[in-house]
């Protein structure tokens, strides 16, 4: 699955605006594919595109002798640096149904490895550019599955304390939870986490009209929402007097 991280899923990992730019610059060029895990694909780097971006031209003339050279000088090989898909429809050591093109046209994919280390070969600054980009879409990746890895079950606490309201509000109003009614709830929740009303994050963080405000928070504030999304289910689960349930809620604000 190809990836591209979008400002604000940036800055929720707390990258710089230099690191921001870079990204949304090179993404571009050099989409990072993830696996099913959230991982980096083995191979997801077009050897031809990293190429015309270390040499600044579209000029390609001399790309098989340099990907050829590059790999016999510094021993890479092919299923654990890179993989190859010929113009005869061969990939690695398989034959596949292709036809057409010249030995100039074989792809080869690399490893975010080995494109850091060809990176550099060249010396020039764009492969320096270049190789800092992927060192860092490295650690984004990284930091992005550990946000996920909190996010995901604050959403389902998130969903129990909704459900929580709803049956709340049947057993003593005989009605379904309104809108109105799960917004004042969200609301509370977080006042209680970050001190701050809904409209207030929406402002600070610049929330898009259909965008969730977790969305946008950091990793270390998503932890309190979703210990606090689990206590407030359990004040609506024990207390049936709306009053009771309202204090219990504002003393924890305090």
């Amino acid at each position: 699955m190809q990836t591209k991280f979008s400002r604000k899923e940036l800055e929720r990992l707390n990258c710089s605006e230099e690191e921001i730019l870079l990204v949304i610059n090179y993404q571009k060029r050099f989409p990072i594919i993830l696996d099913s895990e959230d991982n980096i694909e083995k191979f997801c780097i077009d050897a031809r595109d990293l190429y015309k971006e270390i040499i600044q031209s579209e000029d390609t003339s001399n790309f098989s002798r340099w990907i050829k050279r590059a790999i016999k000088n510094y021993g890479f090989t092919e299923i654990a640096d890179f993989s190859t898909i010929s113009p005869i429809g061969r990939i690695g050591n398989k034959s596949a149904i292709a036809q057409g093109g010249d030995i100039k046209s074989t792809t080869y994919t690399l490893s975010v490895d080995m494109s850091k280390q060809l990176a550099m070969i060249d010396k020039k600054e764009s492969g320096f550019i270049a190789r800092k980009y992927f060192i860092l879409m490295e650690n984004i990746v990284t930091k992005n599955k550990e946000w996920l890895a909190v996010r995901d079950p604050e959403k389902e606490e998130y969903k129990k304390m909704s459900a929580e309201v709803d049956a709340w509000c049947f057993r003593l109003w005989h009605h379904h939870a309104s809108r109105s009614e799960y917004a004042v709830e969200a609301d509370m929740l977080n006042t209680i986490v970050t001190g701050k009303t809904s409209q207030q994050l929406k402002s600070e963080y610049g929330v898009a009209s259909n965008d969730l405000i977790r969305d946008y928070l950091k990793k270390s504030i998503m932890k309190n929402y979703c210990s606090w999304s689990n206590r407030i289910r359990y004040y609506y689960l024990w207390i049936w007097d709306s009053q009771n349930v309202k204090i219990c809620l504002l003393k924890c604000m305090r």
